[in-house]
């Protein structure tokens, strides 16, 4: 007979799951939304650059993994 500790977890866990069935994967944001959105809000196309840059590398760390330089 299981504890009242594991009754309560493994119920716990069951509603966890059930609440994600209908969620799809993170969306990506691309380079070049990121940069259209900061050069949107803040006008400044060297803020933009750098946002494009920094967005791009998180994706590749995405798709490739941290490699080190």
């Amino acid at each position: 007979m299981a504890t009242r500790r594991q009754r309560f977890l493994r119920n716990k866990t069951r509603k966890m799951r059930r609440g994600k069935k209908n969620k799809t994967g993170k969306k990506w944001t691309t380079a070049i939304d990121a940069a259209s959105l900061t050069l949107k809000k803040t006008g400044s196309i060297r803020a933009a650059r750098e946002s494009l840059k920094k967005q791009a590398l998180r994706n590749a760390r995405r798709l490739f993994g941290s490699v080190g330089v």
